[in-house]
């Protein structure tokens, strides 16, 4: 059987939840039936990781940029690729571009949803909605397999019209359960590196420092917390500067640790003791099922959606500083170690992800031939 070859588009700049995903995937996928190669618009910190899997990376302009030479180093990725699938991951439906080509060069579209808004600001909201006017058309007459990392998300990204006469596919995220298992060795050995007392309580947040993830609430919440209470954040983004300066109005300097992107995430959340999510909006995120795969009390914003609460461990509040302080200030104590099997039993490991995956392109390649 002649393998079958997938382009995969939309990883940003950051690992974040797009990036994971991809990569769950491309680890867990049957190098024997499938070939995947990675297109990337942005110089990317996921670049190397995908080199070392050994998948073939393809880099062009960015669409924002120019759409122009977008389209010409796209069309000719697709001229000379001979790609039988590409798997678009986004959150908006403005590049309708990669559809066009894709079906020009007779390539079926997967496009993938990971979230329930465009992020950024109101203007940028605004101009989507407004191109996604006239370009939704396109993008629902060159869609063939409509996935979506939640029920929520594929309520937001695909219409009430296409819903009803097609099916969207929800493959809720995934991750390594057994390398999120916690280990009180290791705990031991990450608090000592962020010099993390023995009597404090470490508050931790993954993902970019960005508008859509609230990073600047945690401050907030923070300031009515004990001394002894410290926010590690693991990540980096646009909104770090805000975020600094806001640490020191605040006088927090000394309670708050910026780690910036980290490779080791699975290993540093041995060493916390609460997750927090405080984000405005998210698909499905991984964050939090790692989180709670590591057995770590979860205090999430109530704007996300409550189908990543998939354990005891996960409470959804209201966006209220008052009300997040005394939530995290009242969790209780569990056997960590006992979670990541639980998140396992429950259909949340990368393998089964990958396997359903595929399957959702083998059983449409079948009903081609």
């Amino acid at each position: 059987m002649e393998k079958i070859k997938i382009l995969i588009s939309g990883i940003g700049r950051y690992r974040g939840g797009i990036g994971s995903v991809v990569y769950n995937v491309i680890c867990n996928m049957d190098k024997t039936k499938f070939e995947p190669v990675i297109l990337l618009t942005y110089d990317s910190v996921t670049e190397k990781d995908f080199a070392a899997l050994g998948v073939e990376i393809k880099k062009i302009t960015p669409f924002g940029q120019r759409v122009k030479l977008y389209k010409k180093e796209l069309e000719k990725v697709f001229e000379e690729g001979r790609y039988d699938y590409v798997w678009i991951n986004n959150t908006s439906k403005v590049d309708v571009i990669i559809f066009r080509l894709a079906k020009k060069y007779g390539v079926k579209t997967i496009a993938h949803s990971h979230g329930e808004c465009v992020e950024g600001g109101l203007a940028k909201k605004l101009l989507y909605k407004s191109i996604e006017f006239f370009t939704a058309g396109i993008f629902y007459k060159n869609l063939d397999i409509a996935l979506s990392c939640s029920q929520s998300s594929a309520d937001y990204f695909y219409s009430k019209r296409y819903r009803k006469t097609h099916k969207v596919n929800v493959l809720r995220n995934s991750i390594d359960t057994g390398k999120f298992r916690f280990d009180e060795d290791m705990r031991q050995t990450f608090r000592k590196e962020l010099g993390i007392g023995r009597e404090d309580i470490a508050i931790v947040s993954v993902g970019r420092i960005t508008e859509v993830k609230n990073p600047l609430f945690l401050t907030d919440v923070l300031k009515k917390l004990p001394e002894n209470y410290k926010l590690v954040y693991v990540g980096d983004g646009e909104m770090k500067e805000e975020l600094m300066q806001k640490i020191l109005a605040y006088g927090l300097e000394n309670r708050v640790i910026l780690t910036g992107i980290r490779s080791d995430v699975a290993q540093l959340l041995n060493a916390m003791d609460v997750f927090v999510l405080p984000s405005f909006h998210e698909g499905f995120p991984v964050s939090a099922i790692e989180a709670q795969a590591n057995g770590l009390n979860c205090v999430i914003s109530d704007r996300v959606s409550d189908e990543c609460v998939i354990t005891d461990l996960c409470s959804r509040e209201k966006l209220d500083a008052s009300v997040w302080a005394e939530k995290i200030s009242s969790v209780r104590q569990v056997r960590r170690e006992t979670y990541a099997d639980m998140v396992k039993e429950k259909g949340y490991d990368n393998q089964c992800y990958a396997k359903e995956f595929e399957n959702i392109i083998l059983k449409d390649k079948a009903n081609v031939h």
